[in-house]
């Protein structure tokens, strides 16, 4: 009787060849070695080429523990194998500090980012043009945008989980997915096309796989990367999709700057607009091509990290049920007095106390803030970083540190309301970084 495999047999054949190829590969090139010296870091695990591994799969799979033991063993820097070469973790508010002052040029957010991404679609073409102008132009545009979007949750909670007089079962992380994705495009691309369900639908499940595949491709060399996450996520297929869904607006709003000139009067202002005026390419189909594939950039770094976010402050929300009724007073008091405006989200303290502390417990990941080191750089303590390295910051062991934040292990909703209201300081919110809060990144780069 012949033997036809399953799907899943044939990804764990598929698997392990992969698996037994990197094991060759890896044998045959040259393993990044740490140069030893007074001031190496000092490091968690083995540090022989092949017996490192042990320490690679220890970060992969029980990162949490691996840090924190770190953490409490050396003071400020240690380094872990990764598969290729080192990650190196950084704690302490001086040395996070200096990450943080470090020029792009030497340890860039960039270069970290674009291994996962690049690595499943080799042939595109490498550009951060998105990065300004989000920092910029999306920025400065979020007061003008606050009613489309607080229309777009709005309308996004009462189509996926209706009002009923009744208990109904309403799954969280697929129901905050779904809204989190259409309130983005409302920025990205407007209406109609946030609200596409085949559009919204390959925006999601490209940000969810992605990071299943950036996950698994950590094991393989660069080579195998794409023959590797291929299974996760077809970027080839998606950015066509993408490609499909934009062609009628980019058209249409091609069409309109040929008529009436590039800022003709009710041109949208959204993310889709400003990449279509600062895209690079010889022909139109370039362009689009360039454009479609820097939205599902950004579509990959807001729409699953937000809604995850998102998801783990509703479970906090479950658990400690005394903080509704205050944070539901709050919330009517303030827009009864100033509206639904954006200056009136910035009074909203016990809010922001509440999900910046769902933050710190939860947070997205054990490291973050993550930098590749482009040359030797050299902390403030005299320990030198050679080039080719990664770096990350240890998030959770700070946010757990009982030096750092007392009863750190104990849930507080408003525990930066009282520690300000004490110190008679202004709340610092949520989205701004510290060497104390590390949820999204470092810097010019919070993610």
């Amino acid at each position: 009787m012949s033997w036809t495999p399953t799907i899943p047999e044939f990804l764990v054949v598929t698997l392990a060849i992969a698996i037994a190829l990197h094991v060759l590969v890896r044998l045959i090139e040259t393993w990044q070695v740490w140069p030893s010296g007074p001031n190496s870091v000092p490091a968690i695990g083995p540090t022989s080429p092949i017996l490192s591994y042990i320490g690679a799969f220890r970060l992969m799979f029980d990162s949490s523990r691996t840090i924190q033991e770190g953490y409490d063993k050396y003071d400020g820097l240690f380094r872990i194998a990764d598969f290729r070469s080192w990650t190196v973790i950084v704690s302490g508010a001086q040395l996070i500090e200096d990450v943080r002052k470090a020029p792009e040029d030497v340890l860039t957010f960039e270069a970290a980012i674009d291994e996962a991404i690049h690595a499943l679609a080799p042939k595109t073409r490498r550009s951060h043009f998105h990065i300004p102008i989000i920092q910029t132009q999306l920025t400065r545009e979020l007061t003008n945008s606050f009613d489309a979007i607080r229309d777009e949750v709005g309308t996004a909670f009462f189509e996926v989980a209706p009002l009923t007089d009744e208990w109904s079962r309403c799954p969280a992380l697929d129901t905050t997915l779904e809204v989190v994705a259409r309130t983005t495009h409302r920025t990205f691309v407007g209406l109609p096309l946030c609200r596409d369900p085949d559009y919204i639908s390959m925006c999601k499940d490209f940000a969810m796989n992605i990071s299943k595949a950036a996950w698994v491709i950590r094991l393989f060399s660069p080579r195998l990367k794409p023959l590797v996450g291929r299974p996760f996520v077809n970027v080839p297929a998606a950015l066509e999709s993408c490609i499909a869904h934009l062609r009628p607006e980019v058209e249409k709003r091609r069409e309109n700057m040929k008529l009436y000139g590039k800022d003709y009067e009710g041109k949208p202002q959204d993310i889709l607009s400003w990449f279509m005026d600062d895209v690079d390419g010889d022909t139109d189909e370039e362009k689009l091509r360039h454009v479609a594939f820097h939205l599902m950039i950004i579509n990959f770094g807001a729409v699953y990290t937000v809604a995850t976010s998102f998801t783990q402050a509703l479970y906090h929300l479950a658990a400690h049920p005394e903080c509704i009724e205050p944070l539901r007073e709050e919330i009517e008091r303030v827009t009864t007095d100033e509206g639904w405006t954006r200056a009136a989200m910035g009074e909203l303290r016990k809010l922001d106390s509440f999900l910046k502390e769902s933050q710190r417990i939860s947070g997205l990941g054990a490291i973050s803030s993550y930098r590749r080191v482009l040359k030797p750089f050299t902390f403030s303590n005299g320990m030198t970083i050679p080039a080719g390295m990664t770096i990350g910051v240890a998030a959770w062991s700070t946010h757990l540190d009982e030096a750092v934040y007392p009863n750190a292990h104990a849930f507080d909703g408003f525990r930066y309301v009282v520690d300000n209201e004490e110190n008679g300081q202004a709340q610092i919110q949520m989205v701004s970084s510290s060497p104390n809060f590390l949820a999204f990144g470092l810097g010019r780069h919070m993610w």
